[in-house]
């Protein structure tokens, strides 16, 4: 019950919105890879974002997110009372047929042409599919998940043995959906020992998982998460339409055999309001994070430290205070080619903070050139983009301690080895 009030009430604060705001039907068909129109599909909105800007709310928690209908028998569908300042994502289901995702769809204008629904034939092999079910801390299945792959662990590949491989997979299903009994199905063209899944519930935390294959249904319980908050303010005034980043400290990664170091989820970024105020939910605990304004969305005005925060346990609100707004450190420095060559025009670089996940782009001039504003004091990497070259030794980046302003950085990049 404590879960269905918090989440009734962010719905509440997302209904004066959408009232305020022209609403729109979208409409649409759905085809199969001949464009026979597949009738009785189940199409879900699923997320939702801003189409300027940066939203102030979770993805999946505005209002819209959760509508759903099926398709007549010419593959037709309607949404209707859909907020036309939103764009959204689509999940479109149906019995025989792999989940198929529809991005960003602008509900004013519709679907460009027919959603595409891959026929799927059932999985008789047991060592080629991982068979889950979602359940809440109540054990209530949840429906409409999607259930996307990251990893897969492989018994044997090319006979070196046991092999994990993360990353775009091929012959991998790209996702599943759970249905309304919390069940769904995932399965590789071949053989494997598991599969590392990434859960994204709508108006709940993610959560990371390995399944073994095999016939049985491995049960996932997934939960509400914790709420994060705060306050974006530069010299006592709050600063409005900025946008936040939550990385977790220890963000780790993947190992052998499916294995999760740390707390390797994605970056979460919200949009901050009129009064400067941001709320994150659905954050997963326990788990340790960085939060911090997104350096391209407030660099006019300086930067912001990394401000350090946990989340504990599930329904948890964790108020950060008031983030500052300061002045931020200036890198400049000159690329140079080894072999005497011109930098082509169009070249790039990037220099990316360790403790945030936050980059900044540069031009690279003629003159070999660039400057970087605007940085919080840390550590960086920074990855010249210059095509045929590279750092000394293959290195993907020169790490610096950016603590006050730098005026003479130089870069020497060899050529490339060819390949």
């Amino acid at each position: 019950m404590r879960r269905q009030f918090r989440i009734t009430s962010l719905l509440l604060v997302t209904t004066s919105l959408a009232l305020a705001s022209d609403r729109a039907t979208l409409t649409g068909k759905i085809a199969d890879p001949s464009g026979k129109p597949v009738e009785g599909a189940t199409v879900i909105v699923y997320r939702a974002g801003v189409k300027k800007g940066y939203s102030t709310f979770c993805p999946t928690c505005y209002l819209d997110c959760g509508k759903r209908t099926t398709t007549d028998p010419s593959g037709a569908f309607t949404i209707q009372s859909l907020n036309s300042d939103l764009w959204f994502d689509l999940v479109v289901v149906r019995d025989g047929y792999a989940a198929a995702l529809i991005k960003k769809v602008d509900p004013t204008k519709g679907l460009a042409g027919p959603g595409i629904l891959m026929p799927r034939a059932a999985v008789s092999d047991p060592a080629r599919v991982v068979r889950g079910r979602v359940v809440d801390m109540d054990g209530s299945p949840v429906g409409a998940v999607v259930v996307a792959p990251i990893g897969i662990s492989l018994a044997d590949l090319n006979g070196r043995g046991p092999t994990s491989i993360y990353g775009t997979i091929d012959g991998l299903e790209p996702f599943a959906v759970s249905n309304q009994k919390g069940e769904f199905e995932l399965a590789h063209s071949q053989p494997a020992t598991g599969i590392l899944l990434q859960l994204e519930p709508r108006g709940m935390a993610p959560k990371l998982a390995a399944l073994a294959t095999g016939t049985e249904r491995k049960m996932i319980q997934i939960s509400d998460g914790a709420t994060i908050r705060g306050r974006l303010m530069d010299h006592g005034k709050p600063v409005a339409g900025a946008e936040m980043g939550l990385i977790a400290r220890n963000r780790g990664g993947y190992g052998a055999n499916l294995a999760i170091s740390g707390n390797p989820y994605a970056e979460i970024r919200i949009g901050t309001q009129e009064d400067g105020a941001f709320v994150i939910t659905n954050v997963p605990a326990p788990v340790e994070w960085y939060i911090y304004a997104k350096m391209e969305s407030v660099g006019a005005r300086g930067a912001t430290d990394p401000v350090e925060c946990a989340t504990t346990r599930d329904n948890e609100e964790v108020n950060v205070g008031d983030i500052q707004i300061k002045p931020g450190y200036r890198v400049r420095g000159k690329i140079t080619l080894s072999d005497g060559a011109a930098i082509a025009e169009g070249m790039r670089v990037i220099i990316s903070s360790e403790r945030a996940w936050d980059s900044q782009t540069a031009a690279i001039g003629p003159d070999g050139r660039f400057e970087v504003v605007s940085l919080p004091a840390g550590k960086y990497g920074i990855s010249p983009a210059v095509r045929r070259y590279q750092l000394p030794g293959g290195e993907l980046d020169m790490k610096i301690l950016v603590d006050s302003d730098i005026d003479n950085l130089a870069i020497v990049l060899d050529p490339a080895a060819r390949r």
